[in-house]
């Protein structure tokens, strides 16, 4: 999924009093991060992911390899914060993006 620049914005916005989701601690990236990561994705659409300072990954690997391994769509990557986003796929999505230009 490729968003806009403009929908990124919209995004980031209201991703911005959001708690992140899950995080990522010394263990690293683990299988079952990317399991858990998709039960969030179930019931959220827009998910902050927190990389713990004791994490031995840096948020950008965070990030390519959830995008890779669930199929959302990179949002930002804010110091040691990602953002991602999932439409739902079997119910009625909660956000609607704007349309692109």
């Amino acid at each position: 999924m490729k968003l806009t620049s403009n929908q990124r914005k919209y995004l980031e916005s209201l991703a911005n009093h959001l708690d992140p989701l899950v995080r990522v601690g010394k263990q690293g990236l683990e299988a079952k991060i990317v399991s858990s990561l998709n039960e969030v994705f179930s019931s959220h659409e827009l998910v902050k992911i927190k990389i713990l300072d004791s994490a031995p990954v840096e948020a950008g690997e965070v990030a390519e390899e959830m995008v890779r391994s669930t199929g959302a769509a990179l949002v930002r990557v804010i110091g040691r914060v990602v953002i991602l986003y999932r439409p739902f796929t079997e119910k009625p999505c909660k956000i609607e993006l704007p349309a692109p230009r």
